[in-house]
């Protein structure tokens, strides 16, 4: 208790030198919340985007379809299977189910022709996966069994296109044949969802099955529960229950560039974090020395009087845990204003940066929001505290090695 109350006392003693060795390591720790905070939301929104329009919670396929998917040839579609369907309904967290069909095609408009993707989607329970219909900007979705389709805005825009205008998908069969699939556009979308809108065709099912003269199979089914927090019990309890030809993949699976950029992001918070607390270990070291130089003939004084040299070390590494503390909270209390102040001012708008129809890769598209985790805060300020203990040390010591006699008299 003596070695913290001397610690404090020390603190308040220059209370101005105190506040701006924190200030260095406040600053580090505000930069990292922001960063750390912007990459959060930048995932968050990947995520909630991937799921909401393009994977749902889990999905169901074939093993080897899953290892060609980007082909999206015909090969490993699924037969529906009653079993499999009633054993999708009682996993924990069920909400609906549909099942896709998807396939490459060229979509001609009569003078141009461009690849794109086409899924056949069931649309009774379409809606109840996706929030595909919520992001319609003019028309309505397809009609069951008719000769309809919708497509992005970004793609109409590109082959001059619009609702009511009629398209030809030139598809190839199951049987390596060609077929077509004229379809009348009845609607168009604008999703978050950037890569949707420049290449996605969607038609009724039938259709594509019809068309594509594959009976009534398709490719995969999509599960969306009630939360996303039920995904993995969900996929492990599906995954032990279903042959071994089937495969059950999370959106996370179907996330894996966003996972790697958010990895490498992270890789480079941590960089500049460690370069800005360096400098706050130079800045505590600085204040370590001047305050041992300060206090030389007191230091002696105490060495005289039986104080042993590991006391003095932990008292000027306790002042040095203040000078982090103190730093920590006003790091972390800038960082909330700050996130605060960026989300009530509308985020980043990529339109307002005239970037919004440019595809980063990610699906992402509106206003960028910044995050909060209350992990990564707790870690900053251990990460903080750690520094600037450990930065003091060697100065202590040097202090605490001092000759009590030539430590009085010093000058």
């Amino acid at each position: 208790m003596f070695l913290l109350r001397l610690a404090l006392r020390n603190l308040t003693r220059h209370k101005r030198r105190t506040l701006i060795t924190g200030l260095i390591i406040a600053i580090a720790i505000f930069i990292y919340i922001l960063t750390e905070g912007l990459m959060l939301g930048i995932t968050e929104l990947s995520f909630r985007n991937i799921i909401n329009l393009e994977s749902g919670h889990l999905q169901v396929m074939e093993q080897a379809y899953w290892e060609e998917r980007e082909k999206m040839e015909l090969d490993n579609l699924l037969s529906p299977e009653a079993e499999l369907v009633d054993e999708i309904k009682n996993l924990p967290g069920f909400a609906n189910m549909t099942k896709q069909l998807k396939f490459a095609a060229n979509l001609n408009n009569g003078i141009d022709e461009l690849p794109v993707s086409g899924i056949g989607i069931d649309l009774e329970s379409f809606t109840n996966v996706f929030s595909l219909e919520k992001h319609l900007v003019s028309g309505k979705m397809p009609a069951p069994g008719k000769f309809q389709a919708v497509l992005g805005t970004k793609l109409a825009e590109l082959m001059d296109l619009a609702v009511g205008d009629y398209i030809v998908l030139l598809v190839r069969t199951e049987e390596e044949t060609f077929n077509t699939i004229d379809a009348e556009i009845t609607g168009l979308y604008n999703s978050p969802h950037p890569t949707l809108n420049e290449s996605t065709v969607y038609v009724p099912i039938e259709i594509a099955q019809n068309s594509l003269n594959v009976g009534n199979k398709f490719s995969h089914y999509v599960i969306r529960l009630t939360d996303r927090s039920y995904t993995a019990a969900a996929r492990s309890a599906l995954q032990a229950e279903i042959t071994s030809n089937h495969a059950v993949y999370s959106w996370r699976d179907l996330s894996e560039s966003v996972m790697t950029m958010a990895q490498t992001q992270s890789v480079e918070t941590q960089v500049i974090l460690a370069i800005i607390l360096v400098i706050a270990a130079v800045g505590i070291v600085n204040t370590i020395i001047l305050s041992a130089l300060e206090r030389m003939e007191e230091l002696g004084m105490m060495k005289a009087m039986g104080m042993k040299k590991w006391e003095i070390i932990v008292s000027f590494m306790v002042e040095a845990a203040g000078i982090g503390i103190i730093g920590g909270i006003i790091g972390i209390a800038a960082g909330i204003i700050g996130i605060g102040i960026f989300n009530l001012s509308g985020g980043i708008s990529l339109a307002a940066m005239g970037a919004e129809d440019l595809n980063y890769g990610l699906p992402i598209k509106g206003s960028i929001y910044a995050g909060w985790s209350n992990r990564s805060a707790i870690f900053v300020f251990v990460y903080g505290l750690v520094v600037s203990v450990l930065a003091s040390y060697l100065p202590a010591r040097w202090a605490a090695r001092k000759d009590p006699v030539k430590s009085i008299y010093h000058r």
